[in-house]
């Protein structure tokens, strides 16, 4: 996903719910994939848009572990453990 500000991401989510632009609209004109955005809005609608004044963090060892038993053990999608840990991206379960 290309580098987006925290006012366009507050943007693209206002764009989305209030003006029902469709996410491929939204990736062209920002340039991002769609799938990225649907992630960006998920995670704007479980954890409001206070997680966009998250900065960047380092995560302990226990809470990449438990992270990974919950995929790994318990079989949830990673998709959803992501957001569920407010993680910026989907990507970050995976690395």
């Amino acid at each position: 996903m290309s580098k987006l500000s925290k006012q366009d991401k507050i943007d693209i989510y206002n764009n989305w719910k209030h003006y029902h632009k469709s996410l491929s609209q939204l990736g062209r004109e920002y340039g991002v994939r769609p799938d990225n955005l649907y992630y960006l809005i998920r995670l704007i609608d479980l954890h409001g848009l206070e997680i966009l004044n998250k900065s960047y963090s380092s995560y302990s060892v226990e809470f990449k572990k438990t992270a990974i038993k919950r995929i790994l053990i318990n079989d949830e999608p990673a998709n959803q453990v992501s957001l569920d840990l407010g993680l910026p991206s989907s990507g970050m379960i995976y690395n």
